[in-house]
């Protein structure tokens, strides 16, 4: 059979072969069921501080394909502020790729472990994952800012169908585990003192007065 279609077509069929050790071809789609911040149990979003923040997602596939365990992860995590619920619909998001997250030692293998298609017997399992982050209330557009948002990053070459799935946000208006916590633009002795602020500053007063004279 090989003979027959060329050399090209023996190169394709043995590509065929190693993706399909990984991965088999047609629909599968990651899905983020569930996020919830699980700590401090008071969280407050101050200008400028770093916050450490605890939380869990829920992910499981729910396209028909199966997707074997592999020696690297399927997915990674990151973490945004959003001015939208809908983080594809948001105008402003930071920081731009978002921030990272240390998932816990235990569930590290999840992220590479086998994920059963939605029409596998059994189907695909809910896998919960623990991590925590780093994030820090900008300076600029802190007041637009209204949710904490968490999202699936999966590289291209592991396919993935549709992304309206992959991230789950939570307003900024409650404490765990209603919301992430509570944002609060005002600055603290500490953040008066910060570049970042006199920067934002500068730019506020002098960007109108450099409009009127253009």
């Amino acid at each position: 059979m090989f003979m027959m279609y060329g050399r090209f077509d023996v190169a394709s069929w043995l590509l065929v072969i190693c993706i399909g050790v990984q991965r088999s071809f047609g629909e599968v789609d990651f899905a983020l069921t569930s996020y919830e911040v699980t700590g401090p149990d008071l969280v407050d979003y101050r200008l400028g501080e770093d916050v450490i923040i605890n939380a869990t997602v829920k992910v499981k596939n729910v396209g028909s394909d199966d997707v074997s365990s592999g020696p690297t992860n399927h997915f990674g995590l990151r973490l945004y502020f959003s001015n939208n619920i809908n983080l594809e619909d948001a105008t402003l998001h930071t920081p731009s790729t978002g921030y990272d997250v240390d998932v816990d030692d235990s569930d590290r293998d999840k992220m590479k472990g086998g994920f059963p298609g939605s029409t596998s017997n059994p189907p695909s399992p809910v896998r919960q994952i623990s991590f925590s982050a780093n994030v820090t209330m900008p300076f600029y557009n802190c007041t637009q800012y209204s949710h904490l948002c968490t999202k699936l990053k999966i590289p291209v070459a592991n396919g993935n169908d549709g992304t309206d799935n992959n991230f789950q946000c939570l307003a900024l208006i409650a404490q765990p585990p209603l919301g992430a916590g509570f944002r609060d633009c005002r600055p603290s002795s500490s953040t008066l003192l910060s570049p970042s602020l006199y920067n934002v500053m500068i730019t506020g007063l002098l960007l109108p007065v450099l409009l009127m004279v253009v």
